[in-house]
């Protein structure tokens, strides 16, 4: 029997990919290693917060699982959602490893009098928010910077001098086994520098209908590994959150009980504010989570917990956050990603589309979802674009995302809609009889390529992804009378909400993007009150806030 295992290239991943190649191979399984590059290894240059996106870690892994390219990916815990894909699960949590934070320090910054024993002043390497909330907690004094790249090279640009400081994980040095040479090293406690959820577990993530490699896998699953993710992950999962959210957990078993301690961080305007902080012990699981989230949520500055004005967003809590980061004081989201994106295509025709590839005079994206997956099919299949080929996007997000994976961008409409394009397009467009490429998912309207053909080109629509209905457990639990205002971002968005049993409150209000998602409120619902002149969820955003300030909650 042979199994292919998806993996990040970084050399973490590949360790950790071989490490799960090897206890298969004492099962006497042969694995072979597929490596997969995520939205995370792409875009290194910025801080976690300021990609967008749900899962920059593992979406395309777990994308190849859906689609069926590879039979199992190995991640790093704390990198996966707590919200699981339909289709998808996690067959074994194996090999942990000691969760603590490894604190390393250049010689000449260490001073063993301060608190995380770095020099007043000094400057502090971590894209963490967890990471950053506690560091400002104990050490407001430090310049915290934001730090990205694989292990080996976080720790090359300490020795290089552009930071006094940096913080990992203690798992992941110990596993690649790196000469820290004369930099000062400290392993924190993890009951005062707490870490992240998991910290230092592997997760092995199939697909939940793949019975065959659940049954291998299964046999990889440590049960003390297990139960302390389903405590730290099941408490995350409490508050919709991800790595994004500044919420550390560790715990351990103490005369028989669960004994758990946690820190969650609060993100202000001017800066990190006072923490809520947890300790206290239980006989169950479900009791100590409970207790803790509580309390948590009772005693954080966040508000978590208190009134507020509630607004629900159709969105994922990574792909949504930045919006609320300075409104907790006034805005409590509610993040209801109520759909799932899975690559799905005709082989033969993307075959075809393949041989013809540069023959085309433009390729049209109309979301990100199909630049991403589109790029990932690119990728695999080793191929390139033609520089004569031109590139044209429905909007500025699509557009940036583009020039992210460093494609460049003929052409957007001023109007961010297929009828934008098709309006604003044969200004650009020299002459009819041009071959368009449309890479769309199985859903999308024919709007775009039957105008487009109207006016006189020649039209390769290929569908390279569905849109499916989120697993409703993944959803947080709704009490439609507590939503004061929604937000809907697609017209699947609409038409998913109502399948999953959902309801929109006659004194509600409600916005959309775009006028076809409008069209799908009314279709469903009613009408929205709001559509931004643009795809834009920060005016929506404004106007919200200007109807609280009106006295309109």
């Amino acid at each position: 029997m042979k199994l292919t295992i998806g993996s990040r290239g970084s050399q973490l991943a590949l360790y950790q990919a071989n490490l799960i190649k090897s206890f298969l191979a004492s099962r006497d399984v042969v694995a072979d290693i597929k490596i997969i590059k995520t939205t995370g290894d792409k875009i290194d240059y910025l801080s976690f917060d300021k990609i967008e996106g749900k899962g920059f870690f593992t979406k395309e892994l777990e994308e190849a699982l859906l689609a069926g390219e590879i039979d199992l990916a190995v991640h790093s815990l704390k990198d996966l959602s707590t919200q699981m894909p339909a289709g998808l699960r996690i067959g074994a949590y194996c090999n942990p490893e000691d969760p603590s934070e490894l604190l390393l320090v250049r010689p000449e910054a260490f001073d063993e009098n301060q608190k995380l024993y770095i020099k007043r002043g000094g400057t502090l390497g971590t894209s963490s928010v967890r990471r950053q909330a506690q560091a400002a907690y104990f050490r407001p004094d430090l310049r915290i910077e934001p730090l990205r790249g694989n292990v080996p090279t976080r720790i090359q640009k300490l020795k290089d001098g552009r930071f006094d400081a940096i913080l990992l994980a203690r798992a992941g040095v110990e596993r690649l086994q790196i000469d820290t040479g004369d930099l000062k090293k400290i392993v924190l406690d993890r009951f005062e520098f707490i870490p992240a959820p998991g910290q230092g577990i592997l997760a092995i993530e199939i697909r939940d209908n793949d019975l065959r490699t659940g049954q291998i896998v299964a046999s990889l699953n440590e049960p003390d590994a297990e139960a302390t993710a389903k405590l730290e992950r099941g408490l995350l999962a409490r508050f919709d959150g991800g790595c994004q959210l500044p919420l550390a957990v560790t715990s351990e078993k103490r005369d028989g009980k669960f004994f758990l301690r946690a820190f969650l961080g609060k993100k202000t305007s001017e800066g990190w504010g006072n923490p809520a902080l947890f300790e206290g012990a239980a006989l169950e699981i479900a009791e100590i989570q409970e207790i803790a989230y509580r309390e948590l949520s009772e005693n954080s500055s966040t508000g978590l917990g208190k009134e507020k004005v509630n607004v629900l967003i159709t969105r994922s809590r990574e792909e949504a956050e930045s919006l609320f980061a300075e409104l907790f004081g006034k805005l409590e989201p509610v993040y209801y990603p109520d759909f799932t994106i899975i690559p799905n295509y005709d082989s033969a025709q993307l075959r075809d589309v393949f041989d013809r590839l540069n023959d085309f005079d433009w390729i049209i994206f109309t979301s990100k979802n199909s630049v991403r997956i589109f790029d990932k099919i690119i990728e695999y299949n080793s191929l390139t674009i033609d520089s004569k080929t031109r590139i044209a996007a429905v909007g500025k997000k699509t557009a940036e995302y583009l020039e992210f994976l460093e494609w460049k961008v003929a052409f957007y409409p001023m109007e961010e809609s297929s009828l934008g394009l098709l309006k604003e397009l044969p200004q650009i467009i020299d002459g009819d009889h041009k071959k368009i490429l449309l890479p769309l998912g199985l859903e999308a309207p024919e709007v775009l390529q039957n105008g487009l053909k109207a006016l006189g080109h020649n039209v390769q629509r290929i569908n390279i992804y569905r849109t499916t209905p989120a697993a409703k457990e993944s959803l947080p639990s709704l009490d439609s009378l507590s939503i004061d205002y929604y937000i809907f971002t697609a017209p699947l968005t609409v038409k998913f909400f109502k399948e999953l049993g959902n309801r929109l409150p006659r004194d509600s209000w409600v916005a959309a993007i775009g006028k076809p998602t409008a069209e799908a409120l009314r279709e469903h619902f009613r009408a929205p009150d709001y559509i931004p002149r643009k795809a834009d969820l920060s005016e929506i955003i404004v106007k919200i806030l200007e109807r609280i300030d009106n006295g309109n909650i």
